[in-house]
């Protein structure tokens, strides 16, 4: 079944490094890629003649510059992908970045978004970007693949999903990770922090459905005791190199929000060359 995904970008290195992730990832299934880049009006490269000439819009700056590097990222994709089930289609949007995300994600019926895991003008260290922890909170019907800028493509031969199994699962979304899991040929390890003896009935259902939308590829459970789930994930996947890492993003509180509190991602702490799949409760 064809697969629609998008492919948000900025021109940046990250985020070329995302879109080449996803044509090597999805490389013998059918896809249509779609590119976009959302701009604003740039006042700082504005001369004085520009500002007081009536007839010149200030985002035909910025629209050019959107199409000209679509233009140039369609150009590098002829000449290094040759892949006869892929298409792919440029769009070039001056509305809100997240807003159209969400737009077309309802518009195309969107399958996957992915994206790198900071933006260009984005120099914070340790932590993903802000556009990107808004894209997994704002958008809750689609899942979205993070790829840091040192990530480099191998089908991964294990995904961790880190979960208490105290959120309610999306069966779509599962079948995505379950789908990337068959494509790669790879093993799902579950990592939990809680013994079985201790669930709760909620929880207990919820790990019996995951077992339920998981039977038709390779996955196991494990238990971490008595550590920060930051620390445990963190050395969990150093330790038996996984190729992926995968969670279930709670929807924010109005607290976090505000910036009280760290987003469900900050939890898991920053991998610099790890993808993450943001599943949605």
């Amino acid at each position: 079944m064809k697969k629609n995904i998008l492919l948000p970008t900025d021109f940046s290195k990250n985020s070329w490094n995302a879109i080449q992730y996803a044509i090597k990832l999805y490389g013998k299934e059918q896809c249509d890629f779609y590119i976009l880049n959302t701009y604003t009006i740039d006042t700082h490269v504005i001369d004085t003649h520009t500002l007081l000439d009536p007839d010149h819009s200030f985002d035909r700056l910025a629209e050019k510059r959107s199409k000209t590097g679509l233009g140039d990222i369609m150009v590098r994709l002829t000449f290094e992908n040759d892949n006869p089930l892929h298409h792919f289609y440029v769009l070039s949007r001056s509305t809100p970045f997240v807003a159209t995300i969400k737009k077309l994600t309802d518009e195309i019926k969107i399958d996957l978004i992915v994206m790198g895991a900071k933006g260009m003008t984005d120099r914070s260290e340790g932590r993903y970007g802000k556009n990107t922890l808004s894209v997994i909170e704002s958008i809750r019907d689609c899942p979205v693949l993070v790829v840091p800028k040192a990530a480099t493509f191998q089908h991964p031969e294990e995904i961790v999903l880190a979960t208490n199994f105290d959120s309610d699962f999306k069966v779509e979304q599962i079948k995505h990770l379950a789908e990337i899991a068959r494509i790669s040929g790879a093993s799902i390890q579950v990592l939990s922090f809680e013994d079985h003896s201790l669930l709760s009935p909620k929880q207990i259902k919820n790990k019996m459905l995951l077992r339920k939308y998981l039977k038709h590829v390779d996955y196991r459970f494990n238990v971490l005791h008595n550590v920060k789930m930051a620390t445990a994930l963190s050395c969990f996947v150093k330790i038996r190199q996984s190729g992926m890492i995968s969670y279930i993003d709670k929807k924010p509180s109005f607290w976090q929000l505000m910036g009280l509190g760290k987003r469900t991602l900050g939890q898991l702490g920053f991998y610099k060359d790890v993808p993450v799949l943001a599943l949605h409760a």
